[in-house]
């Protein structure tokens, strides 16, 4: 029996559901993005109005400037400012996703994607989304500048980054991880 089940949440498009329990730590998905087709962003837009097959809602960033639409039930995983899940990053386009806690059979599997969001570390076009998560911590907005997020919440998603996203920002890691 599969562990997860799409389905359709009002609001929010289509969302990934447990089908049994899920003990925390226990692995979910593993995604490899690396030999799907890139698209600079320009391009995946252009590509995206010209077909509409193409999902760019799930359009996930996988370094040197270029993006991918992506198909696997983790793209289907709605924001939480308190998820129950946390993506472990290989690599910028392969990562495995975890069980942040214990999830109940049907509950959603939920992720932060500010915690994700290594296509806005360059300082540039930074997104923003409005939050309705209902979470008790739940910050209102979810924005693509993973430094914004509280220190706590950095130090807790730092050790999940991209090799590549600590090196390149290694000072300012060092920086967060003495505070």
């Amino acid at each position: 029996m599969a562990i997860f089940v799409l389905k359709n949440v009002q609001g929010k498009g289509k969302g990934v559901f447990a089908t049994r329990p899920v003990e925390k730590s226990d692995h979910i998905f593993h995604v490899d993005l690396s030999s799907r087709v890139k698209y600079p962003l320009d391009e995946l837009e252009r590509a995206v109005k010209q077909n509409p097959e193409l999902d760019g809602d799930h359009a996930n960033y996988v370094g040197h400037g270029k993006y991918v639409i992506e198909y696997s039930p983790a793209s289907y995983m709605n924001h939480s400012c308190n998820p129950n899940c946390f993506f472990e990053m290989k690599s910028i386009s392969v990562y495995d996703v975890y069980a942040q806690r214990d999830i109940a059979e049907g509950e959603e599997f939920t992720h932060d994607y500010t915690a994700t969001s290594v296509d806005q570390f360059a300082g540039k076009g930074f997104w923003v989304l409005k939050c309705d998560c209902g979470s008790e911590n739940c910050r209102g907005k979810v924005t693509g500048d993973f430094f914004s997020m509280p220190e706590e919440w950095q130090k807790k998603y730092y050790p999940h980054l991209p090799p590549s996203i600590k090196r390149k920002y290694r000072d300012r890691f060092r920086e967060l991880m003495k505070g």
